[in-house]
């Protein structure tokens, strides 16, 4: 008797092990796949973010070729020209006649 009581006591403390490791691998599954979405999530951030980064740097480079276009004498030249009306020594500026509507009307 004292044999099958022992056998019966391993089957016992067999099957508690085994619930016991099935309990693990469910709870490892379980935070594997709460790990896994927020990979998902943090990798879909790093993507907006990089995007942002370079959006930001094609503007810093833009921003960057202004400020040089600024200091050469081809912004002065044509600000002068916009604002002021200046032309070079060797040109004609012609401007278009603004029509009056009075006359519009008359020629209707």
């Amino acid at each position: 008797m004292a044999v099958r009581g022992l056998k019966n006591e391993s089957k016992f403390w067999l099957v508690v092990i085994l619930v016991a490791a099935m309990i693990i691998c469910g709870f490892v599954f379980w935070k594997t796949c709460l790990l896994q979405d927020e990979k998902e999530k943090l990798d879909n951030q790093l993507n907006q973010i990089q995007t942002q980064i370079d959006y930001e740097k094609r503007q810093n480079q833009a921003i960057n070729n202004e400020i040089k276009y600024r200091q050469t004498d081809d912004y002065i030249e044509d600000q002068a020209r916009d604002i002021f009306g200046l032309r070079d020594s060797d040109e004609t500026i012609f401007k278009p006649e603004e029509e009056k509507t009075s006359d519009k009307k008359k020629n209707e």
